[in-house]
């Protein structure tokens, strides 16, 4: 990882800026800080004078309001395209100008928001003479002129609808409205009224109607005559607005298509834009200058500079690892496609360092490994796999169903070593062993299996502690040298008792304990004298002694619990067997060959579902704390490249 500053034209900043997104391989940081900070060097001389004296005038870029009513105008146009509606990036292969893009846009905008306020509006028109004629039918045998009951001088009268249940309250309540009430129908929505009542009771009469949820139907002014002839007047009415709304809908159709692409550019050209505002926030310009920082892979330093030799003469310079130390450097992992899904897993942990190894290929083989040695079924690994594969095309599951592909092919390559298919053990032959029938070898080998990956992980520490020149802990610490041949003191001396073997003199053993204990307590006064630095120690030296000594005692505790631990690879191995063994009794003891179908396949579910789970938990649980915690950190920052 390198750091990359850049200064360049101020009138090329937002193209430089687009073409730098766009590659996808930059990760901004603030540039001003940089240069406050003495980290933004360049060579002064020539034509660089001009750029080191106006790094007095420095000052960071202000997000600037490009279109006001833009956003309002953008979210109208969703609503006439519908949510598909999205930028396209192909557009902006050519030099980046949203002005000539934004006037374009407003045209286009006024086009089609004037066919299509027209259009709603018909629709509007068309619900309301809907509504009206689907309750006004039900009064069309009336053989009363609408007029006449308008023309009424003494009495006012009203339409409207009541469902079933105020309608017996309106019968109940008879006698105690001043009205003549004719029942004309009955609808979807209740029964259909009219009610006329003298216009001295007006008041009253609406009070009471209202509280019977009396639904009024209103008949509009313009129409007049029977109701059988507004009836006809409303459906001539309606097959126009019909009519104008399917030529309102072509015509607005046509105008979509003719505009979509347009549209699509300057929705690109805004999405950039924001892009654009957002990385400037992270840099500073003068007069006639921007200045911009950020994070480049080594592997991408070619592509960049490419990019960046098409704009006239800007200075780019890469500040290599010794000149960052000071600065935390981000962390992109890169691995091959058998171990990149697992990625994930190390990331829940923490992002490795810059400065530290990465964990993804140890991990992802000794995970897999685990698994398969828990979880050793050829079918049901079978599951697992198909039920990755589907996973795996799923967006937002793509990487746990990528993950579930690789532990169910490890699944099946154990089942064919254990011989087991869906559970039974007498379908395939196996090419190791049989768990259950050998309980003590799987065991004891579980715990060599463990012993040898905790080896592995004192070996990835001290590589660790060499890359971050870290002598205290990679030489003296408990996961160093010393705390790598303690480890290996212990084996033997504890190897011997259980086989009975004198591997090392106790005599000898005792000594080498005791001084491993020493340089274990006295790790940075030792590593001081070496190093030749002042003081021995850091804080109080009685502290630091009392805190060492009883990190000895957890020492001893880690490493015997971290390699019994181990044991239960073997023991969720023999789980696995044993578990369908007692599902094939109970089907056994059902009586009947259906019954027993049905158990073994419902047991088949509860072992992949359950117990996969479980193993998928505890092989988890090995890789954090019984190997993780010996060499691995994790408080790196991630990589976040900036892209569309």
């Amino acid at each position: 990882m390198s750091m990359m500053n850049v200064i360049g034209n101020i009138d090329e900043v937002d193209n430089v800026v687009k073409d730098l997104i766009f590659s996808g391989k930059v990760s901004f940081v603030n540039s001003l800080k940089q240069i406050e900070e003495n980290s933004f060097m360049f060579n002064v001389g020539g034509k660089n004078v001009e750029k080191f004296i106006e790094l007095n005038s420095i000052t960071p870029f202000i997000d600037e309001s490009y279109c006001e009513d833009c956003s309002k105008k953008i979210d109208e146009l969703k609503n006439i395209y519908g949510e598909g509606l999205l930028p396209n990036l192909s557009c902006l292969n050519e030099k980046y100008n949203l002005d000539e893009s934004m006037k374009s846009f407003h045209i286009i905008y006024d086009k089609l928001i004037t066919p299509y306020k027209e259009f709603n509006s018909e629709k509007e028109k068309l619900n309301e003479i809907d509504e009206f004629y689907k309750n006004f039918i039900y009064i069309k045998d009336i053989d009363v002129n609408i007029t006449d009951l308008r023309n009424l001088e003494y009495f006012s009268y009203t339409f409207g609808v009541l469902s079933k249940e105020d309608r017996l309250k309106l019968k109940k309540n008879y006698e105690n409205i001043l009205a003549i009430v004719f029942h004309t129908g009955s609808s979807k929505d209740g029964e259909v009224y009219l009610i006329i009542y003298p216009n001295d009771v007006k008041e009253e009469s609406e009070r009471v109607l209202k509280s019977l949820n009396f639904k009024e139907i209103d008949v509009p002014e313009y129409l007049s005559g029977t109701p059988k002839e507004i009836l006809k007047k409303i459906e001539i009415q309606r097959k126009e607005i019909v009519n104008k709304i399917n030529e309102l809908e072509n015509s607005l159709n046509k105008l979509k298509d003719d505009y979509l692409k347009e549209i699509e550019c300057f929705l690109a050209n805004i999405y950039v834009r924001d892009k654009i505002e957002e990385a400037k926030k992270d840099m500073a310009y003068s007069n006639n200058f921007f200045y911009l920082s950020a994070w480049v892979p080594n592997v991408d330093r070619d592509s960049i500079e490419d990019i960046l030799s098409k704009y006239e003469a800007p200075l780019v310079i890469f500040n290599e690892r010794n000149e960052l130390s000071k600065m935390k450097i981000p962390t992109k992992l890169r691995n091959n496609k058998l171990f990149r899904p697992f990625e994930t897993l190390v990331n829940m942990y923490g992002v490795p360092s810059y400065n530290e190894l990465d964990p993804t290929p140890f991990l992802s083989i000794t995970y897999m490994f685990l698994f398969g040695a828990m979880f050793g079924d050829l079918g049901q690994g079978m599951i697992l796999l198909i039920g990755g594969i589907l996973l795996s095309k799923a967006r937002d599951k793509k990487i746990f169903g990528q993950i579930l592909t690789r532990l169910g092919v490890s699944s099946m390559i154990f089942g064919v070593l254990y011989g087991a298919f869906f559970g039974f053990e007498d379908v395939i032959p196996a090419l190791l062993i049989r768990p259950f029938e050998n309980i003590n070898m799987v065991l004891e080998s579980a715990v060599v299996i463990g012993i040898f990956l905790i080896l592995i992980s004192y070996i990835y520490s001290i590589l660790n502690s060499i890359k971050r020149k870290d002598l205290k802990e990679g030489l003296f610490g408990r996961d160093g040298v010393v705390g790598f041949l303690f480890y290996v003191l212990l084996l033997l001396l504890v190897g011997g008792k259980f086989l009975g073997k004198n591997i090392i003199p106790e005599k000898l053993g005792g000594i080498l304990c005791v001084i491993f204990i020493v340089f274990m307590v006295f790790k940075e006064p030792f590593a001081n004298i070496l190093l030749k630095r002042r003081p021995l120690y850091e804080g109080d030296a009685s502290s630091y002694y009392i805190e060492n000594g009883f990190s000895i005692v957890e020492t001893l505790l880690s490493m015997l619990s971290g390699t019994v631990s181990f044991i239960r690879v073997g023991a969720f191995a023999l789980t696995h067997v044993g578990l369908f063994i007692a599902f094939q009794t109970i089907g056994k003891m059902i009586g009947t060959q259906v019954g027993n179908i049905i158990v073994l396949l419902i047991g088949n579910i509860i072992i992949i579902g359950l117990e996969g789970l479980i193993v998928f938990i505890q092989g988890l649980r090995l890789e954090y704390y019984e190997l993780f915690s010996r060499y691995y950190e994790g408080e790196g920052i991630k990589f976040k490249s900036v892209k569309f």
